[in-house]
């Protein structure tokens, strides 16, 4: 089962969050490397406030309870801007299994969801992944690709995803749901060769600071450079404690 509670009165949500927290700008980062690109170029540029937590198990995860998470630990923690409450960000570190996916749908976006905003998903595959002519030998990862809805009007800021490539697991569900709600969404898909926290993977996102949905949410590049730095040593730090 998946659950969405407020973590800081540990009581649920009793509807979907986007009808509690409606919003022009939903984005979604999934895996570790979208996370840390969203939390340090994104989340260090304004102020933003949690709104829900989900709460999951599978055979993959242990979603925590803890107040303060550290990067080691799998999460699905929902904020807002406080300045803009209508800029809606998820940051997802847990698997979200098959059989759990239409149940975080329901959860977040619910049975009725508005047309009226734009969603952005960003995420991670291994380059082994990538279907293409060439020698994945020859490829330079990590590369950006990105696929989006009918009703995504904008130009993507890298090339589109070709065929036969496919997308996977919470990603592709939130994708679908959106085509079949016809909501403007795209997704950035991240072929790399690794698939932990990696500084030049997170740097492989950049391009997307230029969309219309991230543009002006970010202030200060270079610092959120530096604040990059300093949460992968602090996540290397956490990882040698576990290990």
């Amino acid at each position: 089962e998946v659950r969405l509670f407020r973590r800081q009165t540990k009581t649920s949500l009793e509807v979907s969050l986007l009808e509690k927290y409606p919003c022009s700008k939903f984005i979604i980062a999934i895996g570790n490397n979208a996370v840390a690109f969203l939390s340090s170029f994104v989340m260090n540029s304004g102020v933003w406030e949690e709104v829900g937590c989900a709460k999951l198990w599978n055979e993959w995860c242990r979603t925590t309870d803890t107040v303060h998470l550290s990067p080691t630990d799998a999460f699905c923690v929902f904020y807002h801007l406080k300045s803009n409450p209508s800029v809606l960000l998820c940051q997802c570190s847990c698997y979200v299994a098959e059989d759990q996916q239409y149940q975080w749908l329901d959860k977040v976006f619910g049975s009725c969801p508005r047309k009226n905003m734009q969603v952005t998903v960003l995420t991670c595959r291994h380059v082994t992944d990538y279907k293409t002519a060439e020698s994945t030998s020859s490829l330079h990862s990590p590369f950006l690709k990105a696929l989006k809805t009918e009703n995504f009007k904008e130009p993507p800021c890298c090339s589109l995803l070709e065929q036969p490539n496919i997308v996977h697991d919470l990603p592709a569900a939130v994708l679908s749901y959106c085509q079949v709600w016809k909501i403007p969404a795209i997704l950035y898909l991240c072929y790399t060769d690794v698939m932990k926290l990696d500084l030049i993977t997170v740097g492989a996102f950049k391009p997307v600071l230029s969309s219309r949905s991230l543009k002006g949410l970010v202030k200060n590049i270079p610092q959120s450079t530096e604040i990059l730095k300093k949460l992968m040593t602090t996540n290397e730090i956490q990882s040698n404690i576990y290990t």
